[in-house]
């Protein structure tokens, strides 16, 4: 099924005139390093399309040497010539950046790990950490007790609220933590009748400092997340939304 299936891949991208590429580095949950790397390009009928090419594990020490020959061997492995390549966009990590020139390839800067780098260094803020470390205590208290969990689908019901769960917070997307504390705004009358019932965990109730600080951050980054998701599409040009959004921004 994969040959078949890498074949077909292959014939498609024989037809291609020119694509774009891009590429990362990430870790499994089990901290196994992995790269990848996925083409796009437009068909003759006018048509965007993705592919990830691979996911490959990657032992080697990430020096940008072994990331740019790294690259290079997949490339070859799809039989794609590196001539009709456009660019390719990676993160900004140093040896993400230098692989691409050491390969003499042209790079396009990852908009979204940008805007995430701004919103992380905005957020930097004694009274919005506080409120962001309420907000995890409260994900890890109910992530690790049936019983809290179960209390709080009976609140939820009792209160006429959506019958949502937590949501965790990851590190490299910004947009998760806003999702978390949106949630737990959504879901606060909720988590209040069920920590007020228990002494042991009544601390862990929001104070109305933190539910302040919650809602104006919320609703300043609202919208980014919004325009976050419209970088995310795959079948437009993503790159036309960022002059655009940011004009409306600033007016």
């Amino acid at each position: 099924m994969y040959e078949k299936c890498k074949a077909q891949v292959e014939t498609e991208l024989s037809q291609v005139d020119c694509y774009a590429a891009t590429t990362d580095m990430w870790s499994s949950r089990t901290t196994d390093p992995y790269i990848s790397l996925t083409v796009h390009f437009i068909t003759e009928d006018f048509q965007l399309k993705s592919r990830c090419l691979q996911t490959t594990f990657f032992p080697e020490d990430h020096t940008s040497e072994n990331i740019a020959t790294g690259l290079r061997e997949a490339v070859a492995a799809w039989s794609l010539d590196a001539g009709r390549q456009v660019c390719i966009t990676t993160d900004d990590a140093a040896n993400m950046v230098k692989a691409p020139a050491l390969n003499k390839w042209t790079r396009l800067q990852c908009f979204g790990h940008r805007l995430h780098l701004a919103v992380e260094n905005a957020v930097k803020n004694e009274r919005i950490n506080r409120a962001t470390g309420v907000c995890k205590k409260l994900v890890c208290h109910f992530s690790h007790s049936w019983k809290a969990r179960v209390a709080l689908e009976k609140a939820q019901k009792e209160l006429n609220l959506p019958s949502h769960s937590l949501i965790s917070e990851c590190q490299t997307r910004w947009g998760s933590r806003q999702m978390m504390m949106s949630r737990i705004l959504e879901q606060q009358k909720a988590l209040t009748l069920v920590l007020s019932a228990e002494k042991r965990v009544r601390h862990l109730i929001p104070t109305w400092q933190d539910i302040d600080v919650l809602e104006s951050v919320s609703k300043t980054l609202g919208p980014l997340l919004d325009f976050t998701d419209a970088l995310s599409g795959e079948d437009y040009v993503s790159v036309s939304y960022v002059k655009p959004v940011l004009h409306l921004f600033n007016t």
